[in-house]
């Protein structure tokens, strides 16, 4: 597997984990769960995949600029 295979698996990886915290986002806004810890706590865990999602997106985009060079 060369980089930018890498690079491509990461990018489809990225955009599953952006999928899911839309999904999770739009479940959350219809839920009945009042201002709670456990709200806080999904809140947090939403905002954590999308900080991941966005390293791996900038590291894809790492990977395809050394290809390049």
């Amino acid at each position: 597997m060369n980089k930018l295979d890498i690079a491509d698996e990461l990018t489809t990886y990225t955009n599953q984990l952006d999928n899911i915290t839309e999904l999770m986002l739009t479940n959350l806004s219809n839920s009945d769960i009042s201002k709670s810890k456990e709200l806080d706590r999904l809140y947090f865990l939403i905002n954590y995949a999308k900080q991941i999602s966005n390293d791996l997106y900038k590291f894809s985009s790492e990977i395809i600029k050394d290809d390049a060079k």
